[in-house]
């Protein structure tokens, strides 16, 4: 007990301070003190040891898991973070290991949640706990709706993403290819759903206890896209992690790695990854040892590769490697679907709202007419703000903010009315015109009856009486 008391919190993790050393920070973490207060701190807390295990959480991150302290020590931080089906910052989870924030984000209800990661260094070891602390109190809701809507993240909000021709058609075909372990590349817009698609064939496929290493091949600077894809030894260069890095190929060993934006690799990193995906063996930087990885391949891409192989910008043969098995995923205006999804992503608002929120007529129809270059990311954040800014009934007036630099569409052109003939006949003859107008601006009938404000049948009733 004397030990521990010698402990001082304000030396771990301050670089530049004298350290404690391992046995020190262990003896704290496992104190009674350092216990109590933590189980009182409002903000959900884990600690995770060097060898990357659950040490320990507190009372507010047992609710947020809804897994007991139980459970989770001892647990794998990586498999912790699967069973809840969250998500952390991809450069912590291919095994960066430096303090800094991130963004935790939980599939099941779509929250994003700013973490702040600080490192308690250790004098006498490379590697060291890790304390992650999600500040978002005030935000937390109780587990009981994380729990429910936990099955809907897995299967609904994908299958929302795609109409059912798709879901049986496609879809069905890449879970046989990923079984097959050919390899499945995703086309398609930015914004349409390529990520929920491939993290759908993954669940139905590896299931959701092996790795899902989603990388945004964008995203990484191209001075730091090999290190980062293939990870490096210790002292590989200047600046690099004492205990080296694992890159997110060796993090995604035994489940899924998603390439996404495959199109942005730079040209002077495609032969390295094409070697990887020809005998699964990777060599990280600075070492001449090579490691042999077993992990499916998806990736995807908005991109048309085709003409970037002919302008030399992306390898003819990394091409033929990774579109095995090619998906085109619809954009948002090609889906007939687009009025079922509008009401899938009300839906999940709702499962939480109370009281509902409810769309207008008019401020349904300026959703369904409006041009979303975004897709199904547009829509869905168009609801996530009248999910803010409208209590019960979102109007046009509430779109305002959303629809950004989009004018609504100009009124139906009244037709030059006939002066001559029976009231009764020209009110008919007035009529048709407008319907016929609606119908060629909108492409349908019912598309047209839906603007208009009446049912197909009564549309279909006027048009067949109208003495045009």
């Amino acid at each position: 007990m004397a030990k521990q008391a010698e402990i001082s919190p304000f030396r771990l993790g301050i670089r530049g301070q004298q350290a404690a050393s391992e046995e020190e920070i262990t003896a704290l973490l496992e104190s009674p003190a350092f216990r109590a207060v933590a189980m009182l701190l409002p903000d959900p807390l884990i600690v995770v040891d060097g060898d990357e295990n659950v040490a320990f959480l507190n009372a507010a991150m047992e609710r947020l898991a809804s897994l007991s302290a139980v459970e989770a020590e001892r647990l794998p931080f990586a498999k912790f973070l699967r069973r809840n089906d969250w998500e952390l910052e991809e450069n912590f989870t291919a095994g960066g290991r430096s303090d800094g924030q991130a963004r935790l984000t939980i599939q099941a209800d779509g929250r994003v949640l700013p973490v702040l990661r600080r490192i308690l260094a250790a004098n006498d070891s490379s590697t060291g706990h890790i304390v992650y602390i999600i500040r978002a109190a005030g935000a937390l809701e109780p587990a009981a709706r994380t729990q429910a809507g936990r099955t809907t993240a897995a299967t609904g909000d994908a299958a929302a993403l795609m109409f059912p021709a798709m879901l049986e058609e496609q879809v069905q075909r890449a879970v046989r290819a990923y079984h097959r372990r050919v390899r499945i590349l995703l086309l398609g817009e930015s914004g349409v759903g390529k990520t929920a698609i491939a993290r759908h064939i993954h669940n139905l496929t590896a299931g959701r206890d092996v790795p899902f290493v989603h990388v945004n091949c964008g995203s990484i600077p191209e001075t730091l896209f090999e290190s980062e894809m293939f990870g490096y030894e210790r002292g590989a260069f200047t600046g690099a992690l004492q205990a080296g890095k694992r890159g997110y190929i060796e993090s995604a060993k035994g489940g899924t790695l998603f390439l996404d934006e495959v199109g942005e690799i730079p040209l002077s990193s495609q032969a390295k990854l094409l070697k990887f995906l020809e005998d699964s063996t990777i060599q990280p930087v600075g070492s001449a040892v090579s490691k042999r990885i077993e992990t499916t391949v998806i990736t995807a891409t908005n991109r048309d590769l085709r003409t970037m192989i002919a302008q030399g910008s992306f390898r003819g043969d990394l091409f033929y490697r990774i579109a095995t098995f090619p998906v085109p995923i619809p954009s948002l205006r090609e889906r007939p679907d687009k009025e079922a999804l509008l009401d899938a992503i009300l839906a999940r608002i709702n499962a939480g709202r109370n009281p509902k929120l409810h769309l207008s007529p008019p401020c349904r129809a300026r959703l369904l007419a409006a041009n979303l270059p975004g897709n199904v990311r547009e829509l869905s954040g168009i609801i996530d703000y009248l999910d803010i800014v409208a209590d019960e009934v979102a109007t046009p007036a509430h779109l305002a903010g959303a629809l950004i630099g989009q004018e609504p569409p100009p009124p139906i052109a009244a037709p030059v009315p006939v002066v001559e003939g029976k009231l009764k006949d020209m009110t008919a003859m007035f009529e048709d015109q407008m319907i016929r107008a609606a119908i060629a601006r909108y492409g349908s009938k019912r598309e047209a009856a839906q603007h208009l404000g009446v049912d197909g049948a009564t549309l279909i009733r006027k048009l067949r009486r109208s003495p045009v």
